[in-house]
């Protein structure tokens, strides 16, 4: 009886169970990268690098626009029929698509290093910084388009390795040999992404199935990527505004020293999204495959299971940043301790944030991106107002008040759209499932 329980056990949950042991190695590394970060560079180069990491975040991501995402979606339906030409013909059209806008947008961001460092953040002695972030938009994006295939070919594993932790694991083994200032953190950077990119695409090329004989085959069905994409990278680009225009606000507003005391405090709370987003992205190809079969039942019991999962392993973390946040953030150094004010504040936007977690996949694979596309019009409305009201007179707090205003109306305005359109929500199918189980047992 326990050996049957236990193979039940493997059979539903095994493969998260792999990716979470696997999405764990992100704390030592992403953490471990923080964390260097924060201890050997004093508190206004700690400010520099993040206003520029940021800055090169929301660049890249408009340097591959979803693409990487819509990849995802196309290559898991399109294998859910064996139709193997058509994902290998999505994927070449992905990287060529994603490489042309990358190229465009690290020259334009070289081009605006000046002016941006000078009139905008009046910071001229930053412009190199911004020049080197640029160098990382390239490697960047053709790792996401790498990480996007495996997880369309359901390697979700390796795909989360490639997202997640390989380049900050690659940064911190290249700054442990550095005597690491903010210039050679960001070069560092560049380093770690240059190797995931190298290291993903041999991964991709070891699981991609080979191409079909030529002979009499059908041209394969040319999903529209960029299109799909923009829908898609319109949640994606809510994400990237919510990590990079709150220290690039701080920075025009106030001084780098408030930066770092918020990116710190940001930081934390992202301990508890990387359980949250890796549970997403790992189901994201199973509700685009089941959508596509047509299995609204299927769907739903992946999606009860999929948040359930991820309220469990964010509980702990959950408990601990609410419990003792200046503790925490000591952690990275005594004079973090300050942040302890704005840490609370995020944390009601992540609670949000958790409780909906799956649902914008779920409506992104599923075919409602255009309802995704119109909420986060509305969250980056409140992000951009809120910043703008909050940061001049509260500094880092008021930066994490829009910040955590923009995560609760993601959340509410996810829920609502996928209880019309679906007629379900994550959390609400997880209550039914275990109502039904107590129902049953009783």
């Amino acid at each position: 009886m326990i050996a049957d329980a236990l193979g039940r056990l493997r059979s539903r949950h095994g493969g998260s169970m792999v990716t979470t042991a696997t999405r764990l190695i992100d704390i030592p590394c992403r953490y471990g990268m923080h964390l260097m970060i924060a201890l050997r560079l004093p508190l206004d180069q700690v400010g520099a690098f993040y206003i520029v990491f940021g800055t090169m975040s929301l660049a890249s991501g408009l340097g591959r626009l979803g693409v990487d995402r819509a990849l995802t979606r196309e290559m898991a339906r399109a294998l859910a029929h064996g139709d193997v030409a058509t994902a290998r013909a999505a994927l070449k059209r992905a990287t060529l698509i994603v490489l042309a806008l990358s190229l465009a947008l690290s020259a334009l961001t070289a081009a605006a290093a000046w002016p941006i460092a000078a009139l905008v953040m009046h910071k001229p002695a930053m412009t190199p910084l911004f020049l080197l972030g640029a160098l990382t938009i390239v490697p960047l994006n053709l790792s996401s388009v790498v990480a996007g295939a495996l997880a369309g070919l359901h390697r979700v594993t390796e795909s989360q390795i490639v997202y997640t932790w390989l380049w900050p694991g690659m940064f911190c083994i290249a700054a442990f040999f550095l005597p690491l200032d903010v210039h050679l953190a960001l070069l560092a950077v560049g380093f770690g992404m240059t190797m995931a990119m190298l290291i993903g695409g041999m991964l991709l090329f070891r699981h991609l199935p080979a191409a079909p004989a030529q002979g009499g085959a059908a041209a394969p069905a040319h999903g529209p990527l960029l299109t799909t994409g923009l829908s898609l990278f319109s949640m994606e680009l809510v994400q990237l505004l919510i990590s990079a225009a709150p220290p690039f606000v701080i920075g025009a507003l106030s001084s780098t020293d408030a930066v770092g005391l918020y990116a710190i405090a940001w930081r934390v709370v992202l301990v508890i999204y990387m359980f949250v987003s890796g549970v997403a992205s790992m189901v994201s190809p199973r509700f685009a495959r089941l959508y596509m079969l047509g299995d609204h039942a299927g769907l739903r019991r992946e999606a009860s299971r999929a948040i359930g999962f991820a309220l469990a392993l964010a509980i702990l973390p959950i408990l601990l940043v609410t419990l003792e946040p200046a503790r925490i953030l000591k952690l990275f150094g005594a004079h973090f301790a300050p942040a302890a004010s704005t840490l609370r504040i995020l944390l009601v936007g992540q609670l949000a944030a958790t409780l909906t977690t799956t649902t914008p996949e779920l409506l992104g694979m599923t075919g409602y991106a255009r309802s995704l596309l119109r909420i986060n019009a509305l969250a980056f409305v409140t992000l951009i107002a809120g910043l703008v009201c909050f940061v001049p007179g509260l500094g880092a707090d008021g930066a994490a008040i829009a910040t955590a205003a923009t995560m609760l109306v993601n959340a509410i305005g996810g829920t609502i759209v996928a209880q019309r359109q679906l007629g379900f929500v994550p959390l609400g199918a997880l209550y039914a499932s275990l109502t039904g189980r107590r129902t049953l047992t009783a």
